[in-house]
């Protein structure tokens, strides 16, 4: 996993925030033992002082299985649903339920799982054994599209278009309630919940003290429908990639995704939350443009068809 630091301050301080699924003396450990690379360097203190547009590199694998190699198990039998595929990428529509990659909680039955027994050729590109060919990830339940990258070098021309945010993303996005604008953008920063550290909490004023670890985040939307007056369809352009971010933001503008039950979507109507990326956009490493559609999922038509009764 690899991120820019967007400001000077403390690796350990920057990782809670990037990443805070662990404590802070969870990766001050983490990091004397080797796990952050900066700048393609080994960083072993935890009070190392990043600046501007350093990149963190996390390698998962150590975290997940120390002192052993980790391998992962083809698994033929999950579904994939290919959209797109030449010699370098293959773009895929992800269905929800489905983790993208191994974690410590799930070493199997992963997106990934499925793409080394159909690609075993992505074994080994990227930056980590945990996440071979994954470029860019989506939540467990948010469905959509995704572009795996099948050699080294497509690896980085597409990282670079992420890390450089050329790349065009939009959702679709059930809500709660009707909005008044029929588009916007939302500039929240986003933090860690304290009680939770896999959730985060918007910020609506600029924090300029110092003393928070908050990054920036900009979300685009714009009103497809509104639905029986309390529910409303969104067209959903996250112009930064915050973890949860367009789930946090909408849930902080009042209109939570429908079937989210983290950020307040706890209707009925949905077993899950009602998020897909539905198209993207990106230069190949052919240097063709390409613009993929997925198509809204069978599940979130169910969820509108049942409010329009």
């Amino acid at each position: 996993m690899e991120f820019i630091a967007e400001k000077s301050e403390r690796l350990d301080k920057f990782l809670v925030v990037s990443h805070a699924k662990f404590s802070r003396s969870q990766w001050q450990r983490f990091i004397r033992d080797g796990v952050v690379k900066i700048n393609n360097k080994s960083v072993l203190k935890p009070s190392f002082k990043l600046k501007k547009g350093d990149k963190i590199l996390i390698l998962e694998e150590k975290i997940l299985l120390p002192g052993k190699e980790f391998i992962i198990e083809p698994e033929p039998d999950i579904p994939l649903e290919i959209l797109y595929e030449d010699k370098n990428v293959v773009v895929i529509n992800k269905q929800s339920g489905l983790v993208v990659h191994p974690t410590s909680g799930q070493h199997r039955h992963t997106l990934v799982n499925a793409l080394v027994a159909r690609y075993p050729e992505i074994i080994g590109v990227g930056e980590s054994p945990l996440r071979p060919g994954i470029v860019h990830r989506l939540d467990k339940d948010t469905s959509g599209i995704m572009v795996i990258a099948k050699n080294q070098k497509a690896f980085y021309f597409l990282k670079n278009q992420f890390l450089s945010r050329t790349i065009s993303k939009t959702y679709l996005a059930l809500v709660r309630g009707v909005l008044k604008e029929k588009e916007g953008t939302i500039s929240f920063q986003i933090r860690p919940a304290k009680r939770n550290r896999l959730k985060r909490v918007a910020i609506r004023k600029l924090d300029i003290s110092g003393k928070k670890s908050v990054r920036t985040a900009e979300t685009f939307y714009k009103v497809k429908e509104a639905l029986g007056g309390k529910f409303s369809l969104l067209e959903v352009s996250p112009k930064t990639g915050r973890t949860h971010q367009i789930r946090v933001h909408l849930s902080a503008i009042g209109h939570p995704v429908v079937g989210d039950r983290m950020y307040g979507g706890k209707e009925d109507i949905a077993e899950r939350q009602m998020l897909h990326a539905d198209k993207l956009e990106f230069i190949s490493p052919s240097g063709k443009k390409l613009k993929i559609k997925a198509g809204m999922p069978e599940d979130m038509k169910r969820a509108i068809a049942g409010i329009k009764k």
